[in-house]
């Protein structure tokens, strides 16, 4: 793409941490996880392999999966920069842990993150109110609050003497590519009746804890839009 830019693999390098997430796609959409980088040496990139968890099978079969010469997309965000590359299965290491070996490109392509962006979503959620957990749906986020609806199993003005007193709740989501699910304090802003009779929370984090799994995540719905980036 002419507006993006590219680096050499090198400096790419020198800006990746050991245990930096990066996202995997087979070329041809069969295949997508998320690993971790482990190492690099030689041109050769080292990443995690996939758990069967991960991949929702019972058993993995790697040597099927990832067949030597096979290429891969890779992306990866560091430092709200998206660095993207095509790269080609060198081999399989299955002994003390499980490892893909691949090439790493001698250019790769780079893109600034868009910021402040609110991404339309549908991930289970539970808000606890009091003493009293409401089962809904989370219908956007962003880094600074998300939309929560439920069923209108609590009384709207006690709801609004909470916004109004600016009470703290617990918000638990279940994200993906995360192992468990995530709860963090959260403060309802507004409050709304749908015609079909549910609730809609407008709710703001209380806490910059929770900015690190929700920035993970809004990175990786940036991610997911690159469908045409490399």
């Amino acid at each position: 793409m002419s507006k993006d830019k590219v680096i050499a693999r090198e400096e790419l390098i020198s800006k990746v941490a050991i245990g930096s997430a990066i996202h995997v796609i087979g070329e041809n959409g069969n295949l997508k996880y998320r690993a971790n980088v482990v190492g690099y040496e030689g041109g050769v990139l080292l990443t995690s392999l996939p758990s069967a968890k991960q991949l929702q099978k019972d058993d993995v079969a790697y040597g099927e999966l990832f067949p030597d010469n096979v290429q891969l997309v890779m992306r990866l965000i560091v430092n709200g920069v998206i660095y993207a590359f095509k790269s080609e299965v060198r081999a399989i290491n299955l002994k003390s842990c499980k490892l893909l070996l691949s090439s790493l490109p001698k250019n790769i392509q780079i893109r600034k993150l868009r910021q402040g962006v609110r991404y339309p979503c549908m991930l289970q959620a539970g808000l606890l109110i009091g003493e009293t957990k409401y089962r809904g749906v989370l219908l956007n986020i962003s880094e600074g609050g998300c939309l929560f609806r439920m069923k209108a199993s609590v009384k709207i003005e006690s709801i609004k003497g909470l916004i109004e007193k600016k009470v703290t709740s617990s918000l638990n989501v279940r994200f993906p590519f995360e192992e468990k699910s995530s709860s963090f304090y959260v403060i309802m802003k507004s409050i709304k009746e749908e015609p079909s009779g549910d609730l809609l929370l407008g709710i703001s984090y209380a806490e910059k804890e929770a900015t690190d799994v929700i920035k993970k995540y809004l990175d990786f719905m940036q991610l997911e839009e690159l469908s045409d980036y490399l």
